[in-house]
């Protein structure tokens, strides 16, 4: 869903003086990714990643204003308000044309953003807006891992369990590094160290890469419930 978040972001610049028109998807583009958000998961994932855009200081304080929230969480309120609309399907095509290309604010913009927080759904995860991946490895010499990844305001982390003695491993990642591919740090229960150098999915819903030990035990890991293979 990069693409749908890069087009919600653009939105948050219709607040600004100097917001230029942003592209927009096409219908089919559209209900295709309303649909991809009808799975709590990738909505959740989505509302975070849109929650880092930038947003001009005098945006900030309109949306806040209009949404009836602090200036400090007008971000994440944006987002979740708008994407949440957009999986319900009650922001029309035509309605999201206009306000990203044309900053009209439609009625069903405007009821979007109105809406109290407290009647929109909560994220799912371990904790408020924690969002939970599976993560599996499995090295050269036979070893297992498998755990999660948690994703929660703006931070990552990652913790697996070896098949073998109750050994666990786990680091941290950022959340605003956007680059398609990162090396993520880990420490072992056992002593050991390492780094897994991770090829992430446009979506952000799944990764996969290779991963080593200073043992020099080497393998594969995966990220995401339907990871891809390079």
């Amino acid at each position: 869903m990069k693409k749908l978040v890069i087009l919600v972001a653009a939105t948050v610049a219709v607040f600004s003086a100097s917001a230029n028109a942003a592209p927009v998807t096409t219908k089919g583009g559209y209900e295709y990714d309303r649909n991809r958000l009808s799975d709590a998961t990738v909505l959740n994932w989505n509302i975070e990643a849109c929650s880092h855009s930038g947003i001009e200081p005098d945006a900030q304080k309109k949306l806040a204003k209009l949404m009836g929230v602090p200036e400090a969480n007008v971000r994440l309120e944006f987002c979740r308000r708008i994407l949440t609309a957009y999986a319900k399907g009650t922001i029309p095509y035509d309605d999201y044309v206009q306000f990203v290309q044309g900053h009209v604010m439609n009625p069903s913009i405007s009821r979007a953003l109105r809406i109290s927080a407290s009647s929109l759904p909560k994220q799912q995860g371990h904790g408020e807006g924690d969002i939970v991946l599976p993560v599996s490895a499995k090295m050269d010499s036979g070893e297992t891992f498998k755990g999660s990844t948690i994703a929660s305001h703006g931070n990552g982390r990652f913790s697996v369990q070896s098949s073998r003695h109750s050994v666990k491993c786990s680091g941290t990642y950022d959340l605003k590094d956007r680059r398609p591919t990162v090396t993520l740090p880990m420490k072992c229960s056992d002593g050991r160290t390492g780094q897994a150098e991770v090829t992430r999915a446009p979506d952000l819903m799944s990764a996969w890469g290779k991963v080593k030990l200073s043992d020099g035990s080497a393998g594969r890991l995966v990220f995401g419930s339907a990871p891809k293979q390079p």
